[in-house]
């Protein structure tokens, strides 16, 4: 068996794993990035592009990794979103200022490419599979092509999604709670355009969400209760389009087109411990989100921004992970809460409550502080903020 030796292996190199060791290149520790999959240029653009939503702290984040500059021309600014129930009169309106907007909207296989042509592919290693991870002996094993080999690392990362293996191998519990949804996602054209704004309906089956996109297209996810998704998913086009358009209404005018739909179940994972030294885990491996606020991938990256921040602080010791946890819980804790409480509020059918949903989207709407609030949270700039966000460069921790 190969024996390597590195001082931070992150397991997992989607997009949190790899941001993450862009984040680390130039504090001085070798790393070395595993993934089952390949990773590589992902397909050209085309109609089907799956989409995220950028947070304004998630673009601080990628300017000061080098990135925004890449994904600018690409980027669709949000002005504007429009929150609403399906039959109900309450509705609230987030309004940027001319020049921030409220987020931005890039194609996965946009940012996919920019990490790859920035990331060392020498210390990357994929496709490979995961044999076992040893917390006693700080190591992991990994099948490759040319045989099994053995890393030895002063510290782990475990980014490797909802589904985590390396959670399992450290015998480590997440507290799994089932939405009893399925998301729909695809792309929509338009007959007009958007004007670059955003929409969240919630409906009787589940929240709506429809993003602006580049060339009139609007990204969808639509939560659904899974026997009525089975029932969209079967439908062809003009016919989905039709119930799309019966659900939402008008406000973007006609939709006329749509891509390749896929569908997942809704589930949060939570883990309540996400340190035992040497390891942590990071992004959907710690948290896994409903995507009815969009607030997945910016969370994982504040993950990453602040245990950047942390090993450059505080080095690969177990008291450097502890400060990680501490500065993470708040805002964890916080935007978990709002996803998860938004879906229990908008799927109460208790009485009373449809009424005071509706008063409460009219009160956020001519309360400025509580839209503030509301805003700062949802724009990545609640609890301990990370320094990327600050735009203050990391830089390695000075060893005597």
């Amino acid at each position: 068996m190969v024996e390597k030796q590195v001082d931070i292996l992150i397991i997992g190199g989607g997009l949190t794993g790899a941001t993450l060791m862009l984040a680390l290149r130039n504090l001085g520790y070798s790393s070395l990035l595993v993934e089952s999959k390949a990773f590589n240029d992902k397909t050209k653009p085309d109609f089907d592009a799956r989409s995220l939503a950028i947070s304004p702290a998630s673009q601080r984040i990628l300017t000061m990794l080098g990135l925004w500059d890449i994904l600018q021309p690409n980027a669709t600014p949000i002005k504007l979103i429009h929150v609403s129930e399906q039959h109900r009169f309450g509705a609230s309106r987030l309004q940027g200022e001319k020049n921030n907007p409220l987020g931005h909207v890039i194609e996965m296989h946009y940012i996919n490419q920019a990490l790859h042509k920035l990331l060392p592919q020498e210390h990357i290693l994929a496709p490979i599979n995961l044999g076992t991870v040893n917390l006693e002996k700080s190591s992991a094993t990994v099948n490759t092509a040319n045989g099994d080999m053995n890393i030895k690392a002063q510290l782990i990362v475990a980014a490797d999604g909802a589904d985590s293996m390396v959670r399992q191998y450290c015998g480590l519990a997440a507290k799994i709670k089932n939405y009893h949804q399925v998301a729909i996602v695809a792309n929509i054209g338009l007959e007009k355009n958007h004007h670059n704004r955003a929409y969240e309906r919630f409906t009787l089956q589940g929240p709506l969400a429809l993003l602006p996109m580049q060339n009139r297209r609007m990204s969808l996810v639509w939560a659904l209760k899974p026997v009525e998704a089975e029932r969209l998913m079967a439908l062809n086009e003009a016919d989905f389009l039709k119930a799309l358009q019966y659900t939402f209404g008008y406000r973007l005018g006609r939709f006329i087109k749509m891509g390749k739909r896929a569908s997942f179940p809704l589930k949060q994972v939570l883990m309540a411990q996400q340190i035992k030294w040497p390891i942590v885990f990071v992004g959907n491996a710690a948290h896994t989100l409903h995507p009815v606020a969009g607030q997945g991938f910016n969370l994982g990256l504040r993950d990453v921004a602040t245990l950047a921040q942390c090993i450059a602080a505080d080095g690969l010791t177990g008291i450097m992970l502890e400060h990680y946890a501490h500065f993470r819980a708040h805002d964890q804790q916080i935007i978990g809460y709002l996803t998860d409480g938004l879906i229990q509020l908008f799927t109460s059918r208790i009485p009373g409550v449809a009424l005071a949903r509706d008063l409460g989207l009219i009160a956020l709407d001519n309360i400025p502080a509580l839209k503030n609030l509301l805003a700062r949270y949802a724009q990545g700039f609640g609890g301990m903020t990370p320094d990327l966000v600050c735009e203050i460069a990391l830089t390695p921790r000075s060893i005597e």
